[in-house]
């Protein structure tokens, strides 16, 4: 399980307005719909096509959700890697789940609730992929594939305390959304930013080819 998670210093929860929540909605799909068709496919095979928008606390939602499905409840520990998540992946529910509701995002305004959204989207598709394609070799040079990451992902990954078998899933997927967003803007190929090692890693576990 990942989330994708924003600092927010959580205030008292409002009610998500029904338009919010359909425009939310909208915006996955169109962040869905914006994936290379390869990737689409890939995606459905290991069972990371569905998504589902909430208004409530992730780690309340997941916990919900795992017991409906017979799972056992939520370690504390799981409870708590989600406190500030906007969006995660249930490996187990093979679902995405986006707390439109988060307080991250109630005062952004059209544009930038869009881009964080459909950011947000692809990053939980990317670690999908990296989660179940990746192999046992790759995750264990999760801290050297950090060391080469951009610098602003590499701090992210580190404050947002990760233990180190997660640093290689979330790498990938932040650098899978940064992919994805460039080429929504038509911008294709390696990024002078990425290190090539990484370009390429992220390539295999995507199936990445522009």
């Amino acid at each position: 399980m990942t989330a994708s998670r924003e600092a927010s210093g959580r205030k008292e929860r409002q009610p998500l307005e029904d338009r919010r929540h359909t425009r939310a909605a909208r915006i996955i799909g169109l962040a869905w719909a914006d994936l290379p068709a390869e990737h689409r496919l890939l995606l459905e095979n290991i069972g990371a096509a569905r998504w589902r928008v909430v208004d409530q606390a992730l780690a309340d939602c997941v916990d919900d959700l795992l017991r409906s499905a017979g799972h056992a409840p939520m370690a504390p520990a799981d409870r708590l890697g989600l406190v500030d998540a906007v969006g995660v992946w249930v490996e187990e529910l093979r679902l995405v789940l986006v707390d439109a509701g988060h307080p991250a995002l109630v005062d952004l305004d059209d544009q930038s609730f869009e881009m964080m959204l459909a950011r947000i989207a692809w990053h939980e598709w990317g670690h999908a992929l990296s989660v179940v394609r990746a192999e046992a070799d790759d995750v264990a040079d999760g801290e050297r594939l950090l060391a080469l990451a951009p610098r602003g992902v590499s701090e992210r990954i580190r404050r947002a305390g990760y233990r180190r078998s997660q640093f290689t899933h979330e790498l990938v997927a932040d650098i899978y959304a940064l992919l994805m967003s460039r080429r929504r803007r038509g911008e294709t190929g390696r990024p002078p930013w990425l290190d090539d090692h990484i370009y390429q890693f992220v390539r295999r576990i995507s199936t990445w080819n522009d």
